[in-house]
């Protein structure tokens, strides 16, 4: 092995560095200024990366860094998880702090096997499922930061935008002289144009007429500045239905992201890579599973008495509502003692439970919104599935009554009849393998 002194000095300082570098840490969440904020509370996505080290390495206070960490802050807790600030501060100390919540939360999400989807869109199906775009999302941006961007993103591109509106005439041009030529029964095609041989007459005329056709219009600037999708308009004009009832996709209506904008984070905000819930749990001694394995969830919210806002639910450390539908979590027509009895602390707050109200669940699915929240999407299950969940987790037992296999009733001819009564036909199993009584008869 080569010493330090005779490789190269970038090779020696790679080899005697401890760390090479650390991502930059994304944005921090945007929060609203009301009195629900809390400088406390965990925030929706993690911004900065989570280091964790073995046993051994953080009993000498070694995380791979510059120096070591100082063991009376970093041995108390009981996940070892921390997110760098600064590796080198002002004070010659390397700022750090616990990552526990974010870390612990992204291992209970990946136990309950859910994948990440996209916003459902209402309208119709998901045409467009593009979610990251060069320009900004103009409904989300204020008067100040419009101006802001037209100076200095739009107003210097003159000149680009008049030579694509030309491309875009010459195509349209090109495709209307192909279709009356077919018209015409002509066998030659016409000679193509192309962005050279528009004149300005041309390009103004056509601007006249885009000024009076705003959705195409705005379809051009979206696709010139590569905007962000922006959902269809609420008001019912004529001049946006006429649009939409002609030609839907003139605006991308079809994307998710269309009504609140595109999310911050990737769509899948790193928790989980599953595309499709379509499996088959497979238990070891009861066999396929027609429900998957049940969460229990925390009820951190009952249902407001007046009915104006639902019971909250925690799973997994995401905050998500109670299953819709006609379930037993939605049990309108009985009285209230009678669905507290079914499903105690989600109608009122009991503090007698001890350890808080629980209610089984099944995690179905997950969505990231535009603001980088997970929103959990959880399910009712059945009556056996808790039993078989705490079974695994190692708790009591389910009592299985052995029932006795009944004979088999031979349905054949007279002959095959015959021949079972006579054992020449034996059904195989793991004691016998398919092998008759003489054949078992091992000679002494």
């Amino acid at each position: 092995m080569a010493s330090a002194r005779s490789v190269s000095p970038g090779a020696a300082l790679l080899r005697t560095s401890r760390l090479f570098s650390l991502p930059p840490p994304l944005p921090p969440p945007h929060r609203d200024d009301s009195f629900k904020s809390s400088d406390t509370a965990t925030e929706p996505y993690p911004t900065r990366q989570i280091i964790t080290t073995t046993s051994l390495s953080r009993r000498t206070g070694d995380w791979g860094l510059k120096r070591p960490l100082p063991l009376k802050t970093t041995t108390k807790s009981s996940t070892p998880m921390i997110k760098v600030k600064q590796v080198d501060s002002i004070e010659a100390i390397t700022d750090f702090k616990p990552a526990a919540d974010h870390g612990i939360t992204l291992r209970k999400f990946q136990e309950m096997n859910i994948p990440i989807t996209i916003p459902s869109n209402k309208g119709g199906m998901n045409m467009d499922m593009r979610w990251k775009f060069k320009g900004p999302w103009l409904a989300g941006l204020t008067d100040g930061e419009l101006q802001k961007y037209i100076e200095k993103n739009v107003r210097n591109r003159r000149t680009e935008f008049r030579s694509f509106l030309k491309t875009k005439l010459a195509k349209e041009m090109n495709e209307s002289a192909a279709q009356k030529a077919i018209d015409g029964g002509e066998e030659a095609a016409p000679q193509e144009l192309d962005e050279s041989k528009i004149t300005d007459v041309q390009l103004t005329n056509f601007l006249r007429r885009l000024r009076e056709d705003r959705p195409r219009l705005y379809k051009l600037v979206s696709q010139f500045l590569d905007l962000a999708p922006i959902g269809p308009p609420t008001h019912n004009s004529d001049m946006w239905k006429r649009e939409y009832t002609t030609t839907p996709l003139t605006i991308t209506v079809g994307n998710p992201y269309a009504k609140e904008g595109p999310p911050i984070t990737h769509p899948s905000a790193g928790l989980s890579y599953l595309r499709t819930a379509s499996y088959l749990e497979n238990h070891p001694f009861y066999g396929p599973q027609a429900k998957r394995t049940p969460v229990e969830a925390r009820v951190v919210a009952p249902r407001h008495s007046n009915g104006a806002r639902g019971a909250k639910l925690g799973v997994g450390g995401f905050v998500t509502n109670v299953p819709g539908g006609d379930s037993t979590f939605n049990m309108s027509r009985v009285s209230a003692d009678i669905r507290h009895e079914r499903t105690p602390g989600l109608d009122r707050l009991d503090p007698s439970i001890k350890g808080g109200a629980k209610v089984w669940v099944e995690p179905l699915s997950a969505t990231v919104n535009s603001k980088g929240q997970t929103m959990i999407v959880v399910g009712e299950t059945n009556s056996k599935s808790p039993a078989i969940a705490r079974e695994l987790a190692g708790g009591d037992p389910i009592p299985v009554d052995e029932q006795p296999v009944p004979a088999q009733q031979h349905r054949g001819s007279l002959r095959q009849r015959q021949r079972h009564e006579l054992g020449t036909s034996v059904l195989g199993s793991s004691k016998t393998y398919g092998l008759t009584p003489d054949d078992l008869a091992f000679p002494k």
